[in-house]
């Protein structure tokens, strides 16, 4: 599903905006530079030192391509907690959709998932598919696409957000079950 997101969105001449983590951000940044797009990372740490170490070589290859690495922190910051949930902040704010390919719910996704509803933009979540591990490790999926609504505190929603949250069946605005239905969002989103 990363990989037919970062192609759907690619083929629409839209960038594509991540957070460079191991999983699902990896294979989005991967298949946008595979297909000659811009991709761009943000941070929880200073753009000195992305995170993980282990996508080092990745982050170079952002930036070598015409995309970039996006922090709200100074040079030398040191990735916390607290800054990864804040770089969820601005990649939903960066975003004209955020997509949601895999997440449980302890998720950075979930934290993304929740900015996207307060900051107003649209929220696509991809319907689990396959054996019953890829359904449990999709927990969060499953609870942004329940039809009977999500529980606010899994978003860490409180007052007027967990109210937003609470008025949502589903929470998700765009249920994806085939590659299709990304297609279907990118031209609502882009002919606005």
């Amino acid at each position: 599903m990363a990989k037919a997101a970062a192609a759907s969105a690619l083929e629409f001449g839209l960038a594509v905006v991540s957070g460079l983590a191991l999983g699902v951000d990896t294979v989005v940044h991967e298949s946008v530079l595979a297909r000659g797009g811009r991709t761009w990372a943000v941070l929880g740490s200073g753009v000195d030192l992305p995170t993980p170490k282990s996508n080092g070589k990745l982050a170079e290859e952002i930036v070598a391509t015409g995309g970039g690495l996006i922090s709200e922190v100074p040079p030398g910051t040191v990735v916390s907690p607290a800054l990864l949930i804040a770089r969820d902040r601005i990649q939903s704010g960066l975003s004209l959709a955020v997509v949601v390919c895999q997440c449980e719910t302890s998720s950075g996704a979930m934290h993304t998932a929740s900015f996207a509803i307060a900051q107003g933009r649209a929220l696509a979540v991809a319907e689990p598919q396959g054996p019953d591990r890829v359904r449990k490790a999709s927990g969060g999926n499953l609870a942004l696409i329940d039809p009977a609504g999500c529980d606010p505190a899994l978003l860490s929603a409180t007052g007027e957000n967990a109210e937003l949250i609470l008025a949502r069946r589903p929470v998700a605005d765009v249920v994806i079950d085939s590659p299709e239905k990304l297609t279907r969002l990118w031209e609502r989103l882009v002919s606005q």
